[in-house]
């Protein structure tokens, strides 16, 4: 009896499988869809923001990649831990019903690792460990904490870009962002300073980090360690770009296609920067050898 009995109990549990499973991606998608489509709307509109595509298409295929090693285990950790929810759905809400798309974002994150403990286990998030943290970049980050990084990085790279060119003759000169040459004006943003090409650098960085597994943690530490001075350089030299197209073809060129073609060009060479260390790092580990 008893065997029988466990029998019919896998046996019904293995048919509610798929409605359970349908069930919860249902209610995942009632909360991911509104704050996909309105991070899309806003965030992912701006400069600072534009890597959001980019950073959920190679995210879901993180996942998608990995999909053999998760299973469907519901209860893989205590259900106390679902007591949680219960606050993040409800910092979820006030995101959204105040427009505050950082709390909104940040509340789903959560959310989704939490679901996912519970529903995959813990041994399946710590190999998918990397998909969830890359996952992370798509949380919109706090517009204060934005400002206060960005201020002073925006600074220096208006006085070196201006010692740069004031140097080399042309007549140029900055009140802290706001820089002027001949009888042009240029501000200073944080898209020109480069905070949304960090993020994106930063983000793509690690993930061909991850998918390229160099030998030893001292080659993955420097890899990582050098993904922001070089997006700090490439944007110097953006900068240099613009103030330069300002001076020699005008305004309105400056502000219009090239300073998307220069942010573009910007992104292109921090990622050639990149592939350039791992080589001489390849390099110097094969002369060493």
């Amino acid at each position: 009896m008893s065997a029988t009995a466990a029998v019919a109990r896998q046996t019904g549990t293995a048919a509610e499988r798929p409605w359970a499973m349908f069930a919860v991606a249902a209610g995942v998608a009632v909360l991911l869809v509104p704050t996909v489509v309105t991070l899309g709307r806003t965030h992912w509109t701006t400069e600072n923001g534009a890597h959001g595509p980019l950073i959920l298409a190679s995210a879901l295929w993180l996942f998608w990649r990995e999909r053999q090693k998760i299973s469907w285990r519901p209860g893989s950790v205590s259900s106390a831990w679902l007591l949680f929810l219960v606050p993040l759905l409800l910092t979820y809400v006030a995101g959204r019903v105040l427009d505050m798309v950082g709390t909104e974002s940040a509340a789903l994150y959560l959310i989704l690792i939490l679901l996912g403990f519970f529903y995959w286990g813990a041994p399946v998030m710590r190999r998918l460990w990397f998909a969830v943290l890359y996952a992370g970049f798509l949380v919109k980050p706090p517009e204060g904490l934005v400002a206060d990084v960005t201020s002073p990085l925006k600074v220096w790279l208006s006085d070196v870009a201006v010692d740069l060119l004031h140097a080399a003759g042309y007549p140029v000169g900055n009140s802290g962002v706001l820089i002027q040459i001949a009888q042009y004006e240029l501000l200073v943003k944080q898209a020109c300073a480069g905070l949304g090409s960090l993020v994106t650098l930063l983000a793509i960085g690690l993930l061909t980090v991850h998918l390229m597994k160099p030998e030893g943690w001292r080659r993955k530490a420097v890899l990582i360690a050098s993904i922001i001075p070089i997006a700090i350089l490439a944007n110097l030299l953006r900068i240099l770009i613009l103030i330069l197209l300002t001076f020699h073809a005008g305004d309105g060129i400056a502000q219009g296609f090239a300073h998307d073609l220069a942010g573009l060009f910007t992104f292109t060479l921090s990622i050639a920067g990149m592939f350039a260390v791992e080589a001489m790092l390849r390099r110097g580990s094969a002369v060493r050898a």
